[in-house]
């Protein structure tokens, strides 16, 4: 019996290492370069393709990945320098389960997508990323600190919030980057030389 109520008491301690532990390990599957900014950055390169096929593939495959997405902005289309800029949006909506009552928290991620076109190949960039609720927003990269994790004693449930998110946002713009990527590297897609209006 006291073996059973050491471990009902020390249960929640190993939650939340558990739950930390998760949580940095989640934190660094993120690309952040020396400065502290997350920034997703792939270079793929399409053989035989001039820069302007890519551009075009480029403005399909926007159009394609994020065509049910809810975007903050039109995309910006430098035809001179072949670059696609997107500012893009996502929403996720957190539901708590109360005593007495269901708390429904609305969180809006930012995002940007650059996608620069060369000739046998494109670069593909996603940085700018943030989190907001409300009135509060706050940049992924804040929200990536170890050090506030470490400092902050958090309860196991606010841990899991925040992993929550993260992973959240994580499984997003990984899915958007592999979207994007597998229609670039489409062998059978039909060029279509007009752009988007």
């Amino acid at each position: 019996m006291r073996k059973l109520l050491l471990l009902v008491l020390f249960l929640p301690v190993m939650v939340f290492a558990q739950t930390k532990q998760d949580l940095f390990y989640l934190i660094d599957k993120f690309p952040v370069n020396k400065s502290g900014d997350v920034n997703f950055c792939i270079i793929d390169s399409i053989k035989n393709s001039s820069k302007g096929v890519i551009y075009i593939k480029a403005i399909q495959a926007t159009d394609y990945s994020f065509k049910n997405a809810p975007s903050t902005t039109i995309p910006l289309y430098d035809d001179v320098n072949n670059i696609i800029i997107y500012k893009g949006k996502f929403i996720r909506i957190d539901r708590i389960q109360k005593t007495f009552s269901t708390v429904l928290n609305t969180y809006i991620y930012r995002f940007t997508i650059k996608i620069e076109c060369m000739d046998n190949a494109y670069k593909l960039s996603i940085y700018d990323i943030s989190e907001s609720e409300g009135d509060f927003t706050i940049m992924l990269s804040d929200l990536l600190k170890k050090e506030y994790y470490e400092k902050m004693k958090l309860s196991a449930g606010s841990l899991k919030a925040k992993y929550n998110s993260i992973l959240f946002i994580y499984n997003y713009l990984t899915s958007k980057i592999k979207s994007v990527r597998e229609y670039m590297l489409k062998e059978n897609v039909q060029i279509k030389s007009k752009q988007p209006e």
